[in-house]
């Protein structure tokens, strides 16, 4: 990897939502499916260089004489760790060589190198399975510009000049704070292009974060993934499953002057002993933890309202469509018309009492296909077509409040780190908590997700340079190091408050 120009500047990665021209991934260029087939071809020798390394390694290990003597131990896993560096020497050597030979754009091809050494090292370091061949149709690919020699200015992608990258300016106003949010979304709306091997894709986004003036493009990335939504659609002609989509969208690393970086202020110097254990507080709101800092302040960490109430309905809608498929089900027992169906489908129904969704959408595709069975047909069917509409809402519902929570906890997270420097985070484990636990606890517990939390909480802690610390699994006490004194955490929900501050919410 060459050196970076400016190592004192910090990196980010700005992502932009892209919409492209081409819907589906059957209209995308012939070029693009090339380049998306080479870099796979690229991975696959890849994978079949380090299975003959592995072979090559065993036979090795195997060749060498048994120790007759414990002393001669040493030297025998001394012998093997020489092999070992030799022959990691020479697939490296042979991974660069497959990569240079590499029909794909040199960029691409470093792109799948840098995956498979990646995957290699987690695999020798006990993190991961080995890497595998991909056969399989498409559902992700990763195309991407690197950009050397320091990086480009992102000025310059707003020219005309650029081949890879282009995108069209957008209006000064469109980031004006003080202009409605409607009308800065309007005016961030843009276009451009992104070019993959010989074909140039066109494209339609909304900037709606500035990129950094003085800052340098690293690499910039167009990235999709095939989402299969699961659902049945009916029309004239009877009906279809929901055809999977393609959602892209564009990465683009940059280098940002420490100079424009804002520096967060703290208004409090003290330490705090954060314990996330997560609970139901009155029966409205999600307790994520308490807060408790030196000065003997307790804070109770409440997420909004709104997502408690969401993640319920989203429950609700699950009921209906159990109470929708049991219905069905009774309906389907004694029906008079099940004589007539084919013996697959007359297989599914003589286990009724054990048929799940999966086997009903089976059904569905047999009986389109039968005859002489309309009644079981408008069963069904109309189960279909609520099933599909009730887990659609149902879906959005899970997305836009896990979106509401993580952008709660990116801001509680900052929040935090600028108001303390040093933070003793503590996980308890099953049997260290007190209070009674539910199936519905363990809900709350999923739904809250405290690791997802402490992510955030080091994201920020780098931007602020708070310290975190976390007991080992295990090991947690009623006592933990704040700043410089002791902080007793709270030991139930019941415990009257000094302080009940809902942040940021």
């Amino acid at each position: 990897m060459r050196p970076r120009k400016r190592t004192d500047w910090p990196i980010s990665v700005y992502r932009y939502w892209v919409n492209l021209d081409h819907a589906s991934w059957s209209d995308l260029p012939t070029n693009v499916t090339h380049e998306a087939e080479a870099m796979r071809a690229l991975w696959n020798q890849l994978v079949e260089a380090f299975a003959q390394y592995q072979e090559t390694y065993q036979k090795a290990r195997q060749s060498s004489p048994e120790p007759a003597l414990d002393t001669q131990t040493d030297s025998r896993s001394a012998a093997q760790t020489r092999i070992f560096k030799q022959l990691r020497e020479s697939l490296n050597e042979e991974a660069l060589r497959l990569t240079g030979e590499c029909p794909a754009g040199w960029a691409n091809s470093r792109f799948v190198l840098t995956q498979f050494q990646a995957a290699v090292s987690r695999f020798f370091g006990r993190h991961g399975n080995p890497p595998h061949s991909r056969t399989a149709p498409f559902h992700k690919v990763h195309f991407c510009h690197q950009f050397t020699a320091g990086g480009l200015p992102v000025e310059r992608i707003f020219g005309q000049h650029i081949q890879r990258l282009h995108l069209e300016p957008v209006s000064p106003e469109a980031f004006n704070t003080a202009s409605p949010q409607r009308q800065r979304k309007r005016l961030a709306r843009t276009s451009g292009l992104f070019q993959v091997g010989n074909a140039a894709l066109t494209f339609r986004t909304i900037l709606h974060r500035p990129l950094p003036e003085g800052a340098y493009l690293k690499t910039a990335a167009l990235v999709g993934q095939q989402i299969m939504a699961g659902g049945y659609h009916k029309d004239q002609n009877g009906g279809h499953d929901i055809a999977p989509r393609w959602q892209w969208s564009l990465h683009l690393t940059v280098e940002i002057p420490p100079a424009i970086i804002p520096t967060p202020a703290r208004a409090i110097t003290t330490g705090a002993a954060l314990r996330l254990e997560g609970a139901l507080w009155e029966d409205r709101q999600l307790r994520l933890g308490m807060l408790s800092d030196s000065t003997g302040r307790e804070e109770a960490l409440l997420l909004p309202q709104t997502i408690l109430e969401e993640w319920r309905h989203k429950r609700a809608l699950q009921g209906q469509v159990e109470s929708s498929l049991e219905q069905l089900k009774s309906q389907l027992r004694d029906h008079h018309e099940r004589a007539h169906l084919p013996a697959p489908a007359q297989k599914i129904l003589a286990r009724l009492w054990a048929v799940r969704t999966p086997a009903l959408w089976r059904l569905l595709h047999l009986v389109e296909g039968a005859s002489g069975v309309p009644g079981i047909q408008h069963l069904v069917r109309a189960w279909a077509d609520r099933s599909t509409t009730i887990l659609r809402e149902a879906r959005g519902l899970e997305r836009r409040y896990l979106s509401h929570r993580d952008w709660f906890y990116h801001n509680l997270a900052s929040d935090l780190c600028r108001r303390y420097q040093q933070m003793n985070v503590v996980i308890p484990d099953q049997e260290d908590r007190t209070e009674e636990t539910t199936p519905s606890t363990s809900s709350y517990r999923h739904l809250l997700a405290p690791a997802r939390f402490v992510t955030f909480l080091r994201l920020a802690a780098l931007k602020t340079g708070t310290e975190i610390t976390m007991p080992p699994r295990g090991a947690t006490s009623n006592k933990v190091r704040g700043d410089t004194h002791s902080v007793v955490r709270p030991s139930s929900a019941g415990k009257k408050l000094k302080h009940i501050v809902k942040s940021v919410a």
